[in-house]
């Protein structure tokens, strides 16, 4: 019977993480299949949508107006069109951020404003 026991509990943790259940880290991140990231907030792991989710990372590429964002993309900045931007707006007030799409000089379609040069020591920057 404890043989059992541990091969479920070693089989329940190979199977990764998953929104609602306990994090060991804050602001660690995971995917959870090719369109969600996983970002440990509090002691929780909360999904969010990604375009492309691949070895623990978000590619926001493709973030579309509207769609919710952690506090670690709040610099993040991904250009759709020449002059727009799709960026994570995150208010201290909110639960969670939320990308916003607006002018900006600096974008170029397909890049991110971290691909153009224009961020830096966490700030980021249309102009």
């Amino acid at each position: 019977m404890r043989i059992v026991l541990v091969v479920l509990a070693v089989m329940a943790s190979a199977c990764g993480s998953s929104e609602g259940a306990a994090c060991p880290t804050p602001n660690a991140v995971e995917c959870s299949g090719a369109k969600t990231l996983l970002v440990c907030e509090g002691a929780t792991w909360r999904g969010y949508p990604c375009p492309n989710c691949t070895g623990g990372k978000c590619d926001w590429k493709g973030a579309a107006n509207g769609d919710l964002c952690p506090r670690l993309a709040e610099t993040y900045g991904t250009c759709p069109l020449d002059g727009r931007l799709i960026g994570c707006f995150y208010s201290s007030s909110a639960d969670a951020g939320v990308f916003v799409e607006s002018a900006c000089q600096a974008c170029v379609a397909g890049k991110s404003i971290e691909e153009l040069g224009k961020c830096t020591s966490g700030r980021c920057s249309c102009q």
